[in-house]
């Protein structure tokens, strides 16, 4: 792990910049991954982690939009770009005019799309999102080994063992679903969740997976050629063996595949002291609501539920206590 943690370091440096003559041609394809500063994922540790696996596969090179929301929102921030990954987590983010720019981008001006893990529970407290993803989720079980099943053939599969153990992921429960699966999971019910798809969102190829939590799930290299199968796929560069063009063939050094960094002033990846700083100010903030409530001798149940709510509501935002933890502060 010691070479992504100096890559690591080297994402956080807005001066990225020099790496942007590391070799892009007119046969690179050119992505954008937007994220998010990590609280329940080490972003920071992610993004360069699976950039340099996905490029293994295919010739491509990234830039990194981290928490721009004004961008997101008011620019058409997928021109010049390939394709669209979104790997951020915004749970409790519910701006409309957020969400339709973003939907825009893939919808109507066409940029395919990729969507990875906690991107489906983004906006998850209204409806308006998940549509363009084509798969609904709100919850998940509990982390633990994950044995992934095809759903079918099809060339994104291709190089994905047909029994498949990763060692620590989340399966997301599905609410709706109206994609092509690809992978699919065992509950603890013993119901089966789509953990892998294809849609067709408006003019533009989607594809999913709600796999991606854990930062050996992203290391390794079975997922790692599954999200790049799916990027070739939807840019229409997937070949029927599920290989890409010869143009588009592998890039040599993997390690100057992210171009430029950009984000708001102030704003950084959390990394994992952060995480933990942020864990241990959220624990202390919302501690109190869940004893105080569970304990109340004339609350329970419903009561109890509502009474926790309510106390949460004066909290701070969440914003704000991660904001605390941020390098530098």
């Amino acid at each position: 792990m010691k070479q992504y943690s100096v890559f690591a370091q080297r994402i956080l440096l807005l001066s990225v910049a020099f790496l942007a003559t590391a070799g892009a041609t007119a046969d690179t394809l050119r992505s954008l991954i937007l994220t998010s500063p990590g609280v329940y994922h080490n972003y920071a540790l992610q993004t360069p982690t699976l950039a340099a696996g996905i490029a293994e596969h295919l010739n491509i090179h990234f830039d990194v939009s981290l928490a721009d929301t004004a961008r997101w929102k008011t620019t058409d921030f997928s021109e010049g770009y390939d394709v669209l990954i979104y790997n951020l987590c915004m749970a409790d983010e519910t701006d409309p005019g957020l969400i339709a720019n973003m939907r825009r981008q893939t919808e109507e001006l066409g940029t395919p799309t990729v969507v990875l893990h906690c991107s489906m529970h983004s906006f998850r407290d209204t409806d308006l999102w998940w549509p363009m993803l084509g798969l609904q989720s709100r919850a998940h079980e509990p982390e633990t080994a994950l044995l992934q099943q095809h759903a079918g053939d099809h060339p994104v599969l291709t190089g994905i063992p047909a029994q498949w153990t990763l060692a620590a992921d989340e399966l997301y429960v599905n609410l709706s679903f109206s994609g092509q699966p690809l992978l699919v999971s065992r509950a603890l019910d013993g119901s089966t969740q789509v953990t892998a798809w294809l849609h067709e969102a408006g003019v533009a190829r989607v594809f999913g997976t709600t796999l991606g939590h854990s930062n050996s799930t992203v290391a390794d290299t079975s997922y790692q050629r599954l999200i790049a199968n799916g990027i070739l796929h939807v840019t229409g560069n997937l070949g029927a063996d599920g290989l890409p063009a010869p143009e588009l063939a592998a890039v040599i050094n993997t390690d100057g595949v992210i171009d430029t960094l950009s984000a708001p002033e102030g704003v950084a990846f959390l990394g994992a002291d952060g995480q933990r700083c942020a864990f241990r100010r959220m624990g202390l903030a919302i501690g109190p609501c869940y004893v105080g409530c569970a304990l109340h001798p004339f609350k329970w149940n419903a009561a109890a539920d509502a009474c926790r709510r309510e106390c949460e509501s004066g909290l701070p935002a969440s914003a704000e206590l991660i904001a605390a933890c941020l390098p530098g502060n």
